[in-house]
């Protein structure tokens, strides 16, 4: 399991730093692709020394209120092709990976929450398509607030679609332990599972989420989840995130090395 960054960190001290993966950003939304990070741009954000493509990540809503938000499928489709572009990148994987991070959940009067299902399932059978055909895993970031929100939500998805495309980017603050259970959760998603996330979270009295932090920061059991990690699934990145100075981002470092 190889350490990775967000963007923000020049690549050669990440490697000092004991870095060798970098997580990328297509823009949000829109209905066209202007705003891209461009192949060059990748390559210059990799090196030097040369680092791994750990993702290409997106935040699209694909449906809506109104169902299937047509513009957002059809831009996942084609960045679905961007991604299969960048293969010779991605060192550690077997494959190119597209994290897709879903939005928030519709809202409006009379929401149909069946039909929200129905019309994801769609949508998401239709970028699998494009998916498979160019090898590409196509990787849900599940997180409470969105249209898949827990290990349970996420394999009903999977059931519906059924493509070996569609796989999860694991991120555990996201929806455990008050969607699925910690270690249930990454035992659940095993096999599915080709990539995660390290942060922490906090929560109100209420049990609702109070905010997102570093590694170290929060509530979640980091020796219990590397451990489940190690246990269950052998993802090739565990990407830091949440962190807001490299003090923080240091001792997040230190608190994984810990447990590997």
């Amino acid at each position: 399991m190889k350490l990775g960054l967000m963007p923000g960190k020049p690549a050669a001290e990440m490697r000092q730093l004991g870095f060798d993966a970098l997580q990328l950003f297509f823009k949000g939304k829109g209905p066209d692709d202007a705003g891209d990070m461009t192949d060059a741009e990748i390559d210059a954000a990799l090196s030097p020394p040369q680092l791994d493509l750990a993702a290409m990540t997106v935040h699209l809503e694909l449906v809506g209120a109104g169902g299937i938000v047509q513009q957002d499928v059809d831009r996942a489709v084609r960045l679905v092709g961007r991604t299969a572009a960048l293969s010779g990148r991605f060192a550690h994987s077997d494959r190119p990976i597209l994290i897709w991070h879903p939005s928030g959940y519709p809202q409006g009067e009379g929401v149909d929450d069946r039909a929200v299902f129905d019309t994801l399932c769609d949508a998401l059978s239709a970028i699998c398509a494009a998916a498979e055909r160019q090898g590409v895993h196509l990787a849900v970031e599940i997180s409470r607030a969105c249209s898949v929100y827990s290990a349970e939500s996420y394999l009903r998805l999977k059931d519906r679609v059924a493509s070996p495309a569609l796989r999860v980017c694991l991120d555990a603050a996201n929806f455990t332990p008050d969607r699925t259970p910690l270690e249930r959760a990454v035992r659940l998603l095993a096999p599915d599972v080709v990539i995660a996330h390290a942060k922490d979270v906090h929560f109100k009295d209420t049990g609702e989420v109070a905010g997102y932090g570093p590694v170290g920061s929060g509530k979640l059991d980091y020796a219990a989840y590397i451990r489940a990690l190690k246990d269950y699934t052998p993802v090739p990145y565990l990407v830091l995130e949440y962190y807001k100075t490299t003090d923080q981002m240091l001792a997040a470092r230190d608190i994984i090395l810990q447990h590997l």
